[in-house]
Parts: structure tokens; sequence; C-alpha cells
């Protein structure tokens, strides 16, 4: 084959792109009981963590004699995922922290720590949450669809800080997820 040239590469001579991370979309629907909510705006969602779906199980051994023998576990040890997801806040023109509220008002369904009171899981699950990976021209590489979603952390608290120069609110928060459907190209 010889030294390395750029006529050497096939990714190269078939102008091949690369996979942007920074190139996704992120849809999430709240529970029914938050109908003024809709769905949250996409535009707010910055990162997305936690997409491990591509799931195998662990591995076993047996020992005989001192020699030692691999393989596949039955069943891998999680069949579910935790999607860690990060909201930039703003303030519309009511002076309302929309993403805050619609979250804490989402959180609220599970516990509400002002009264104590608690719903049922078909009462706090939202979804679908539809995680879309793009090209650089809008073609869909990966979509990922996870039909029931629903908050496992707390909203942080907000952290303010004056020597910090001009920190812009965000969430950070973990939504579980039971299932998915994944659609690779």
């Amino acid at each position: 084959m010889g030294y390395p040239h750029y006529r050497n590469s096939k990714i190269s001579m078939e102008l091949m792109e690369p996979i942007y991370l920074n190139l996704f979309e992120i849809v999430l629907t709240p529970p029914a009981l938050l109908k003024s909510w809709d769905v949250l705006t996409i535009e707010n969602i910055v990162k997305i963590g936690g997409l491990d779906v591509d799931k195998v199980p662990t591995v076993v051994e047996q020992i005989y004699k001192g020699a030692k023998r691999r393989y596949s576990a039955a069943f891998p040890d999680s069949t579910t995922v935790d999607l860690a997801v990060d909201f930039q806040v703003n303030v519309n023109d009511a002076n309302q922290a929309f993403v805050y509220n619609a979250l804490r008002d989402w959180t609220r369904l599970i516990f509400d720590p002002l009264t104590g009171a608690m719903k049922m899981k078909k009462d706090y699950v939202g979804g679908p949450m539809v995680v879309t990976l793009f090209t650089k021209v809008g073609d869909v590489i990966r979509q990922w669809t996870f039909p029931v979603v629903w908050p496992t952390t707390n909203i942080p608290p907000m952290e303010m800080d004056y020597s910090s120069g001009a920190n812009i609110y965000a969430i950070s928060m973990t939504f579980a997820a039971d299932y998915w459907d994944d659609v690779t190209q």
C-alpha cells in the first residue's frame, strides 16, 4: 500500500463527512397533566448524555483447575437508560422563567414539597423524548425515541455569584427511560 497519502484514504477520496455531535435536536413532551407546556422548547436544551443504548451482557467466569473460561452473561446488567439533559433558562415578556416553571411543575407531579402530594406513574411520565442527530445539511443519521420519560433528579438550586462574570442559569436534570426505539442509518 505504501506510505500514507491522501489518495490512499478511502474517507478522503470518497469525500466522507465526520459526525458532528453538536448537530442534534431534542423534542421533549411533558406529561398530559401539564398541557399548558405542550412541548419544552427545543432551543433551551443544550446538551444530552446517557444515550448508552448499545448494551451487552457482562462477563461471567468459570474456573476449572485454575484455568478460567469466560462467557457472556445471560442478560445485561441494565435494560434502562438515564438521560442527562442540560437546559438554559430564559425569561419571557411576562418575566416568567418558563423552562424552570415547566420542569418544576413536572417534578411536583412526582412529589410536591409544599403539600406532600404524589401522583401515580401514569400521571407523571412524559414523552416521547425524541433525540435526532443530523448531518450538516439536515439529513438524519440516527434517531432515538424514548416513549416514556420522567425526571429523577431535583432541579439544582441557583448558585448566584458576582465573581464569575455573566453566568447563564442552566438546569441539569436526569430523565429515566425504561425502553427506546433506535433508528440508525
